[in-house]
């Protein structure tokens, strides 16, 4: 299967909401999505598959960018398609993007039961610094923290051979 990855916007919101719904269990609002397509500290895209001339979004990504440092807020992918590659080509996506524009230190938090998404941050060079305990109400989960720092940036500029992501 074949997908873009494209910038999210309104027309995707139904199918975004259908997919987060589907893998969380306090999902967010479409009224938090909304804020997030129009806050400039937000970047978002979505993955998608053109379909009998409709285009399925298969997983979407939102973070935040400021001053170097890159947040990973939410990340899903629709559950029929996981474990295509779908998000992790959608996260590189994110990282490269950002580091185009100065990106330095990507952080997020995820869930202690999701071995899936841990193995994946852990795969791209995640590294666990520290857990938030209960962190997740819905569930009472510990959230573990995890960065991912290119300093080469702070350091002088290298050739684009050494400075590219995994």
């Amino acid at each position: 299967m074949r997908w873009k990855i494209r910038e999210m916007d309104r027309d995707h919101l139904e199918q975004v909401m259908e997919i987060e719904r589907a893998s969380f269990p306090t999902p967010w609002t479409e009224k938090m999505f909304l804020h997030e397509l129009a806050s400039p500290l937000s970047f978002h895209f979505v993955a998608s598959h053109r379909e009998n001339r409709h285009d399925l979004v298969l997983c979407y990504i939102i973070f935040w960018m400021f001053s170097g440092e890159v947040h990973i807020l939410n990340l899903a992918t629709q559950p029929a398609f996981r474990r295509l590659g779908i998000a992790r080509s959608l996260l590189l996506f994110a990282l490269d993007f950002s580091y185009r524009r100065g990106g330095i230190w990507y952080l997020l938090e995820a869930r202690e039961g999701n071995q899936a998404a841990l193995h994946l941050y852990q795969k791209l060079g995640f590294a666990s610094y520290g857990v938030r305990r209960k962190y997740y109400a819905d569930t009472g989960e510990d959230a573990i923290l995890m960065g991912l720092f290119y300093g080469d940036r702070i350091y002088g500029e290298k050739d684009d051979e050494q400075s590219r992501l995994p």
